[in-house]
């Protein structure tokens, strides 16, 4: 039974994630590896587009002395279309040989290799196709160097266009959504100098963060722009994906430091929050680690799987960590804190911090959840509408919370009893007030 729920789990991750936005020219190195299916890229084609090999330094090993041309035959690369999905699937998870369905067909099987190590396929009918190695000779393993080259043409001049073509407006939409993430940082800049009477350590955090975000969608339509043009993201990618790792510590640093009230509503943190913040930073770091090393790799590594696995779940566990906590939080701050004037006036924070988890816990579960249901159902050719959709919830989410703490004097301050558990040197902190 566990082992079934395994196979269907990772049916899953493999229609959501799958799902790579560009095709760099990618050269492959593979040692003495058993697996009987390696999937190598998907990649969709418009009309006409080509697919193209080039293999060397062949080598295989079987459990006999010497391997024959009947299991050469049945070693090879192929390729398939959309409905060779199904095959696939059990081609990954259950050892199931896929040689003979309808819907894959070889490039080059290994007892061609003494004829040709180089070829091309010219695909004319458009759709997402898959290409991977299948080696249904048990009990053998296969050595080479492969370089791959998925491409369509462009049309006005010819040239190849190696960007999958459901993704071809994804630079420009990534392009779009990194200048409104420009403007969103000047003018959170404005304001920060305007009112520097009621800027706090946090407000420089958030500024950081559209920084980095500005940074990282700039990195990844380059990144996607270069591969249109050559094949190759030059340093693009690594850049997007370092700035990635960055912006995504950061930004699980803020909300719990947000969520805490670390420079709002209190100038020091407790020590069970510092705790929370180390261990969700930890976490996020290893996932963010497993998506740089899913999107570095590709699902020809041999970890491929347990890097998807783990990024799923680790990303999930932030998620829950940032959001259950909030009531006790909330209830804390208004607990201790001391107001002037009505009593009214001191729900003015708790309001705003319960208007903080709601929006949080609807954006986690809009991107976390909503949006791995939605590319695990949906059609491939809207996938790109999906990466769309996500953008605009991350950047409401961005407004909404960067809308309820901008540095401003709308409340009054808030006087803060000082914590038992706390060093001795904070107590230079027992009259500490807030404007904002």
């Amino acid at each position: 039974m566990q082992e079934n729920l395994y196979f269907l789990l990772l049916i899953i991750l493999f229609s959501a994630v799958f799902n790579p936005a560009k095709s760099e020219i990618q050269t492959f190195k593979i040692s003495s590896d058993p697996r009987p299916f390696i999937l190598f890229e998907d990649f969709g084609f418009n009309s006409p587009g080509y697919i193209s090999v080039s293999v060397s330094s062949v080598s295989i090993a079987a459990a006999s002395s010497s391997v024959n041309p009947t299991k050469l035959s049945f070693m090879g690369c192929f390729y398939g279309p959309s409905p060779a999905r199904q095959a696939m699937e059990q081609a990954l998870l259950k050892d199931i040989c896929i040689i003979g369905n309808p819907f894959v067909f070889p490039i080059f099987t290994f007892n061609e290799r003494s004829k040709v190590l180089n070829k091309t396929i010219l695909v004319t009918i458009p759709d997402l196709y898959f290409i991977f190695l299948v080696n249904c000779a048990k009990n053998s393993s296969i050595s080479m160097t492969m370089n791959l080259q998925t491409y369509n043409i462009n049309p006005s001049n010819g040239d190849p266009d190696y960007i999958d073509e459901q993704f071809a407006n994804l630079p420009t939409t990534l392009s779009i959504f990194s200048f409104l993430y420009l403007v969103f940082l000047l003018t959170w800049s404005y304001y920060c100098n305007k009112n520097k009477q009621f800027l706090r350590k946090v407000h420089e955090l958030m500024a950081l963060l559209l920084f980095l975000r500005f940074l990282e969608l700039v990195s990844h339509a380059s990144s996607l722009h270069w591969i249109r043009q050559t094949g190759s993201p030059h340093v693009w990618k690594f850049l997007w994906l370092l700035v990635y790792f960055g912006r995504n510590i950061l930004f699980i640093e803020v909300i719990m430091l947000i969520r805490a009230g670390w420079s709002l509503f209190r100038p020091n943190l407790h020590n069970d929050q510092r705790r929370a913040i180390s261990i969700t930073v930890s976490l996020q770091a290893i996932a963010s680690s497993c998506f740089v090393l899913i999107n570095g790799l590709g699902p020809s590594d041999r970890n491929y799987r347990l890097w998807t696995v783990t990024y799923y779940a680790v990303d999930f566990i932030c998620c829950v960590i940032m959001t259950l906590p909030f009531s006790q939080s909330i209830d804390n701050l208004v607990i201790t804190s001391k107001i002037e004037g009505k009593e009214a006036k001191k729900m003015v924070y708790k309001r705003a911090y319960e208007n903080f988890a709601l929006a949080l816990c609807i954006y986690a579960g809009f991107t976390r959840l909503g949006m791995f249901l939605l590319r695990t159902i949906t059609a491939y050719n809207l996938w790109c509408l999906s990466i769309a959709l996500e953008l605009t919830i991350e950047l409401i989410f961005y407004s909404v919370v960067y809308s309820m703490f901008w540095p401003n004097e709308r409340y009054d301050y808030v006087v803060l009893d000082q914590d038992r558990d706390e060093d001795p040197s904070s107590d230079a902190f027992s009259d500490f007030r807030l404007e904002f």
